[in-house]
């Protein structure tokens, strides 16, 4: 296909079906050329042979690439907008009614998940798509309570999944790309973790994070045997006194030497499974423990470090936020940046806190994880995203499916990506469907929009009366 033959619908054919190769992009950096493609390919989308043909998983990630091209720089162009639109459209309704059809579940799960991008950036609110990610909360109990986590400033009655909810979570795992055992509770603490993680799909990305108090021998034996992808453990510190300031207990050292215990099993097996990491949030009190963890990491075998920022969901919190030391927290990504290039170490972080993201907005980009992620919860509720923009109390006989695909979810997908107050409370300061930096207070401060979320209705089922004072357990 080229800048001239795009009108020619016998070589928009053979560049359709062949693969986009390199040249063809160069071809439609103008709007213009962009739209003469569209319109040849928009009724190619729906021939039957193409979507039969094996080698379609080879083209997915042309054909999504083609699809979004320049999504954000030329989405206020309203014929661009149009057409593609349309293309979008043509290749949901051709590939949407067979997705559950496919014979090979492999395929089906990559399909699935190229499907959901479509119908997120479509704001499609009865979707074809099934989930292709899913957090499993087993527990909401731990044995801390973490200054800057709920469990230190919310009291409620704390759960333990139940045998139901397990089931209801095994008839997704044909669909998952990803399965995450965490929330916010000590996934260890759950009875039933060892029976999930026993039974989780080996075709899954699995995932867990724990604060690693726990993690004995038989512990650290069964996670690194089992299939688990990724065990991040939360130590937010590298010294002493600052893990007792963040976590509130004196453990640093207990904690450290469980980390060494898992890099040890996985040596002794020869494993190089679990991925092994450290989350770390950043705050005003350990920002100077950043860089220390990282040496920390490398020293002892652990492969990548995770660093966010402080989300404040209280006022009491707020100083404690990065966001008053902008120009320190840069310098101190910029240099753990540097210290994990030398030692190895993989160290992920949010964009920096520019100054100049300071009440910058955009709505170019659109949350997705209405139309891809499920977050099962252990006291039976289903939530919509990590941040419970919106949750549900289905009864135990009701299948994640019915969820999905109720009109309760589908007025969040309606609302998730409007404009402005439009959007759910907790959606505004949200990352992925604003595109807020963290150069801006509302990437940091949720307190107020947490009120308005629950103005109305109380959907956060953990604000309840105060109960008796929590001491932490097993130390």
């Amino acid at each position: 296909m080229s800048g001239v033959a795009l009108e020619r619908p016998s070589e928009g054919l053979f560049s359709f079906v062949g693969g986009l190769k390199g040249k063809f992009w160069a071809h439609i950096e103008r709007p213009d050329a962009y739209i003469r493609a569209l319109r040849v390919a928009t009724p190619l989308a729906s021939q039957e042979w193409l979507w039969n043909d094996r080698r379609l998983l080879h083209r997915l990630d042309s054909l999504e690439r083609f699809a979004l091209w320049k999504g954000e720089e030329w989405r206020a162009d309203k014929e661009v907008e149009e057409t593609r639109r349309a293309f979008l459209k043509g290749l949901r309704e051709t590939v949407g009614p067979r997705i559950k059809e496919m014979p090979d579940d492999g395929e089906r799960r990559r399909v699935n998940q190229w499907l959901a991008r479509l119908e997120a950036r479509l704001g499609v609110v009865d979707p074809y798509c099934r989930p292709s990610r899913a957090r499993l909360e087993l527990t909401d109990a731990c044995n801390l309570r973490c200054r800057m986590c709920p469990q230190s400033f919310w009291e409620w009655d704390r759960n333990y999944a139940e045998e139901w909810i397990l089931e209801r979570a095994r008839s997704l795992y044909p669909w998952l790309l990803q399965l995450d055992y965490t929330s916010f509770g000590e996934t260890l603490l759950a009875p039933l973790f060892k029976q999930a993680l026993l039974e989780a799909p080996t075709h899954a990305h699995t995932v867990l994070i724990s604060n690693g108090l726990l993690i004995n021998d038989d512990w650290a034996q069964f996670l690194v045997e089992n299939h688990l992808s990724e065990l991040h453990v939360s130590i937010d510190a590298a010294s002493r006194g600052a893990y007792q300031a963040m976590r509130g207990v004196d453990a640093f050292e207990r904690v450290v030497e469980n980390a060494k215990r898992l890099v040890g099993v996985k040596k002794r097996l020869g494993k190089s499974s679990p991925t092994l990491v450290f989350n770390f949030t950043l705050t005003r009190k350990n920002i100077d423990d950043l860089v220390p963890l990282i040496r920390l990491a490398a020293e002892i075998g652990f492969q990548r470090v995770h660093m966010n920022y402080l989300m404040v969901w209280i006022a009491e919190n707020s100083e404690d936020s990065v966001f008053w030391i902008r120009d320190r927290a840069c310098e101190a990504v910029d240099e753990a940046d540097r210290v994990a290039r030398e030692l190895g170490v993989e160290y992920f972080h949010p964009p920096k806190l520019l100054r100049e993201h300071e009440g910058v907005e955009r709505f170019e980009t659109f949350c997705p994880e209405a139309w891809e992620i499920i977050y099962l919860r252990s006291m039976g509720k289903v939530s919509v995203c990590c941040m419970s923009a919106d949750e549900f109390v289905p009864p135990p006989e009701m299948s994640w499916e019915e969820v999905w695909d109720s009109p309760a979810y589908q007025a969040f997908r309606r609302r998730v990506n409007l404009p402005g107050d439009q959007a759910p409370p907790l959606c505004r300061n949200c990352f992925y469907g604003r595109d807020v930096q963290p150069g801006d207070p509302r990437f940091h401060f949720f307190s107020e929009a947490l009120v308005e979320h629950l103005k109305d209705t109380p959907k956060h089922p953990y604000l309840t009366e105060p109960r008796e004072a929590f001491s932490p357990a097993g130390l």
